[in-house]
């Protein structure tokens, strides 16, 4: 309950002050905590900064696999335009706050950690399309996860950094599905799928 505390406090002073002007001592006033006990859990603002933006993208990522569960077996556009469902309502809870972590993200996080965030939703596509009906190579599956990820994340992260209110909006939905399933569409029609087992 403390860690929580802190990690609300922190996201609330990043939007009144910024990210440079909030300090410790500030974040132990707003979570009403000693500032020991801050240093306890965490080593730094920097730390407090990559856990907050960690467990934000963890709880996306929950989510979505159990979304890609639920969805097991439908075909690949229902799969799709369930998790891009899912993706829309997380990031439309306090479209301010994702908007402050993902600018702060950028300042903060180095090439390592960054990739591997990456990655991870790279792989949660992937199982998306894998756990779907059709039917494709290994090869094509982490490939089309790769294109839809970085289609889903330029679009939805662009969208909260600049437009955020946006985000929320049936039209936003729609260009979003567009562009995955333009893309899935054209990728499906030059494959042939495996057989059936």
């Amino acid at each position: 309950m403390t860690q929580n505390a802190i990690l609300e406090a922190f996201v609330r002073l990043l939007l009144e002050k910024g990210y440079a002007r909030l300090t410790i001592r500030d974040i132990a006033a707003v979570a009403g905590v000693g500032l020991g006990t801050v240093y306890e859990h965490f080593p730094g603002k920097k730390a407090i900064a990559a856990n907050c933006i960690h467990q934000r993208f963890k709880g996306v990522g929950t989510h979505s696999l159990a979304c890609i569960e639920a969805m097991r077996g439908k075909p690949l556009a229902e799969m799709v335009n369930a998790l891009l469902d899912e993706f829309v309502v997380l990031h439309s809870d306090q479209p301010q706050q994702w908007s402050a972590l993902i600018f702060l993200e950028r300042q903060i996080s180095d090439a390592e950690a960054y990739q591997s965030l990456y990655q991870h939703f790279v792989d949660l596509w992937a199982q998306a399309i894998a756990a779907s009906a059709a039917r494709f190579d290994d090869a094509t599956v982490h490939e089309a996860a790769y294109v839809v990820h970085a289609a889903v994340y330029g679009l939805l992260y662009q969208t909260l950094m600049c437009r955020p209110e946006t985000v929320a909006t049936p039209l936003f939905r729609k260009q979003l599905g567009a562009l995955v399933h333009g893309y899935l569409a054209s990728m499906e029609s030059q494959l042939k799928p495996l057989p059936d087992a």
